[in-house]
């Protein structure tokens, strides 16, 4: 492949058979490999790629820096075609955190056929980026899930189709209960295979079930080892039921005793019915007990961010961290490659990297970068050292843009930040921080303002040796939760230094964001 340009189509056996039709439709792609640049550095679990910028110029991008089959699971959770203006809230830090408005973070509308064009162009890229043994994973609702299902098979293949996932992403409340013809709970996962040849990578998941003693005692049987169900023994040799019969595992029906024929070689039930294997459940702590289930193509277990609202980090169409770590697990082995070309909220990013794989988001929302990048550098108070992992923000496409040019920039915002020296390093204290559109929304909202700056801010993001061009964070303070403060003072050691300012970058509440550099040669030298 020609690195200059990508030259993507289907295959002439692929296109055969039922396809959609949309106005517009091409289902080839011809376009120049765009430029990019790393705009920021931050330390991560596992080192990964944020790629700012329109999602087909990042796959492009990737296509041409050689990633061609060397991701193992794409999980996409692309638009729905919703109609929708998605916002999120915008509220003060602190207990209680206050509204003080929204912001718009994306628009889920499309002309008559923009949709399906739109899907088909990242899907042949992203069909390109997955390895041999690799799968697609594609996330979406009832509004589009069929048209769905037909171009990926027109793109992949219909010899590419695993399964489909029902998941119950919520549960009927509120207004939806009135639903004429029912309440939508559910959303599809359309799972696919890079060939129709092959294994693709399978850890089949087990669920686990919790249960007090009067559960387990309603639903299962009990001898003096315990809670157990029975199944049929099926193809056991008779020799292995001997084993089992041995360890109490055979069980008999009607109250009656298992029976050895070692004549006839046959192992049966005194009073007549079939033998059954026992398999007993595990018990946890006192008086809990756990029975492990096979995971199907229906899964209710998994909780909705509805349900867990602890996980919500202020980003529409949020997905949760079990779902994501369930798909990861799945597909892929410790040290493969994620990519979600929708990273929207990050929590495919974040897992894949607690879970020791590379992982790779793109969006084109900056905020949505930010909110992956953050979440996957937040450790409460997180200060880079030694040989350590990185992720890496890079800007795709338009290279006179910078990766908060017209997207975040606080206009007229200050701060006043003051660095000295202590004992052990390099003592940077923000005493004070300042935004007109923060000032404007406040106002607006008609709300009683803290008078402590940290309120306004999200995260603080200091690089120890800023080189102007590339942001390397070697501190994040990005507290979880909507009440939890920054700290606002923190402390930089010297040693191994490079020469250069301190660089602080704050995120306020607003999406805003503020670069603060301060120079420190005189400071240095003054107490050398």
């Amino acid at each position: 492949m020609n690195p200059a340009r990508i030259t993507l189509s289907t295959h002439t056996e692929i296109s055969q058979g039922s396809v959609l039709q949309w106005p517009g439709k091409r289902l080839a792609l011809e376009m120049a490999a765009p430029g990019a640049r790393m705009v920021e550095r931050f330390p991560a679990a596992q080192s990964g790629l944020l790629l700012h910028g329109d999602n087909r110029d990042s796959l492009a991008w990737l296509l041409a820096q050689g990633y061609a089959g060397k991701v193992q699971l794409i999980y996409i959770d692309p638009p729905y075609d919703s109609g929708v203006t998605w916002t999120s809230r915008v509220r003060l830090r602190g207990q209680p955190a206050v509204q003080i408005g929204e912001r718009t973070e994306y628009t889920d509308g499309w002309p008559p056929g923009g949709y399906l064009q739109f899907m088909a162009e990242r899907l042949l890229l992203l069909r390109e980026l997955l390895a041999p043994n690799g799968t697609l994973w594609l996330h979406c609702d009832h509004r589009r899930q069929s048209h769905l299902h037909l171009l990926l098979e027109e793109i992949f293949g219909p010899e590419c189709f695993l399964n489909t996932i029902a998941w119950r992403s919520q549960t009927a409340r509120g207004a939806k209960v009135h639903a004429h013809y029912f309440p939508h709970s559910t959303h599809y996962i359309h799972i696919f295979g890079r060939t129709g040849e092959g294994q693709p990578a399978w850890n089949p998941p087990r669920r686990e079930i919790v249960l007090s003693r009067a559960e387990a005692a309603a639903q299962f049987m009990q001898d003096e080892k315990g809670f157990f169900r029975t199944s049929h023994p099926g193809s056991y040799s008779f020799e292995k039921l001997v084993e089992l019969h041995r360890a109490g595992r055979v069980y008999a029906p009607h109250s009656g005793q298992v029976i050895v024929d070692e004549q006839a070689r046959r192992v049966y039930a005194s009073n007549g019915g079939n033998i059954g294997i026992k398999y007993y459940l595990t018990k946890r702590g006192r008086s809990r007990y756990v029975v492990s289930r096979t995971v199907d193509n229906l899964w209710e277990d998994l909780p909705g961010l509805g349900t867990i609202p602890s996980e919500d980090v202020n980003y529409p169409t949020q997905k949760t961290t079990g779902l994501l770590r369930r798909i990861i697990e799945t597909a892929t082995n410790p040290g493969d490659t994620v990519l979600d070309a929708f990273v929207g909220s990050g929590t495919t990013v974040a897992v894949a990297g607690e879970l020791g794989r590379g992982w790779i988001g793109c969006d084109a929302n900056w905020r949505a970068v930010r909110t992956s990048g953050l979440r996957i550098a937040n450790c409460e108070l997180r200060v880079a050292g030694g040989e350590e992992a990185t992720g890496e923000i890079w800007r795709v496409g338009d290279e006179g843009v910078t990766g908060w040019q017209g997207e975040g920039v606080t206009g007229g915002a200050d701060a006043q930040v003051a660095v000295t020296r202590e004992e052990g390093g390099l003592r940077v204290e923000i005493r004070s921080f300042r935004s007109p559109a923060m000032d404007g929304l406040i106002s607006q909202a008609g709300v009683e303002s803290s008078g402590d700056w940290r309120a306004r801010v999200q995260a603080v993001l200091i690089d120890p040796a800023y080189d102007g061009q590339v942001f390397r964070a070697g501190l994040v303070d990005a507290p979880k939760g909507k009440a939890a403060l920054v700290k606002g003072v923190y402390t930089l050691p010297l040693s191994n230094r490079a020469v250069g300012p301190v660089a602080v970058r704050l995120l306020d509440v607003a999406g805003g964001e503020l670069l603060a550099v301060v120079s420190v040669d005189a400071i240095l030298k003054r107490d050398a």
